[in-house]
């Protein structure tokens, strides 16, 4: 028969068993709860640009002038693997920009143009557009994607062999120029354009004197811009707004997936833009008129 002292003793063992079993449950418990939200912060994790890698192949692999060349643009995480999440934007699932070093060559082309998009295209994340080059020289290649509603740019630089060769870029630096049958003027705000600082770029169209006002959109946006740098070491594709429209800024512009655009609009298209340095800079422009994709030049020095 158990004494008052033995009783005591296992009344206090079982009261300290209890105490560390429950000790144990809670910190079982918060290890779990832990673990939950490190999984939650991982599912809301966005990839980033840094974190996306691009590629290009080329068929043929040495590319010479004239000839049809077919160009497969692969996206993948770091780890290799195919990135699948591709977004629409703009009407297109990937914009690709073709610029000459002395920029007398330009075109802006979609995988869209030479058949639908496949299944095995978003599975393997391979895209492929063709391109006949018609100078010898150096081109920036140029895409812009969206993975889960962010915009992603990257470029490439590549040589074509052959003859006729390009020139050099020339200095023009003219904000008057006639592009068909369009007379258009390049303004910016300040006039002096400094870098890091954003700038308020107006292209102003008339036509035999008179303001156009028949501009129609192209790809969703009332102007596609492709904005690269003389030495091909900076690209940017942006997008024209309407004045009166709600001013989204440069930053903006970068996110904007489709765009609420009037179906006829002018004679004044807007553009935010921020140069990152000073240099020489191509401006390309493609705006809608009656039916065509009007291209414009022009040539911007940033201090």
């Amino acid at each position: 028969m158990l004494n008052n002292y033995s009783i005591k003793i296992l009344f206090a063992a079982f009261f300290i068993s209890s105490v560390i079993f429950l000790l144990g449950q809670n910190r079982v418990s918060a290890e779990i709860s832990g673990m939950h939200e490190h999984q939650d912060m991982q599912h809301m994790h966005t990839m980033s640009g840094e974190e996306i890698i691009a590629d290009i192949k080329t068929d043929p692999e040495r590319i010479h002038v004239g000839s049809l060349t077919n160009i497969v643009f692969s996206i993948k995480d770091h780890g290799g693997k195919p990135i699948e999440e591709l977004s629409v934007h703009h009407d297109r699932i990937l914009h690709v920009i073709i610029a000459s070093r002395d920029f007398s060559i330009f075109a802006h082309i979609h995988p869209e143009d030479f058949g639908p998009i496949t299944p095995e295209m978003k599975k393997f994340a391979r895209y492929p557009v063709r391109f006949t080059f018609p100078k010898a020289g150096s081109y920036i290649i140029a895409i812009d994607f969206a993975v889960k509603e962010q915009l992603i740019s990257k470029h490439f630089l590549i040589d074509v062999a052959g003859e006729p060769k390009m020139g050099f870029p020339s200095r023009d630096l003219s904000r008057e120029k006639r592009f068909g049958d369009l007379n258009v003027t390049l303004a910016s705000m300040p006039e002096r354009i400094k870098a890091g600082k954003e700038v308020l770029l107006s292209c102003i169209f008339r036509k035999n004197g008179e303001s156009v006002t028949d501009l129609e959109p192209y790809l969703s946006a009332p102007m596609h811009l492709a904005i690269i740098s003389s030495d091909l070491t900076h690209f940017m594709h942006t997008h024209g707004e309407v004045p009166g429209m709600a001013s989204m800024g440069h930053d903006a512009h970068h996110m904007q997936m489709k765009m609420s655009v009037p179906d006829k609009f002018g004679p004044t298209v807007e553009i935010h833009v921020v140069f990152p340095t000073k240099g020489l800079y191509q401006i390309f422009g493609q705006v809608g008129h009656q039916g065509k994709v009007i291209v414009t030049s022009f040539t911007v020095e940033v201090e």
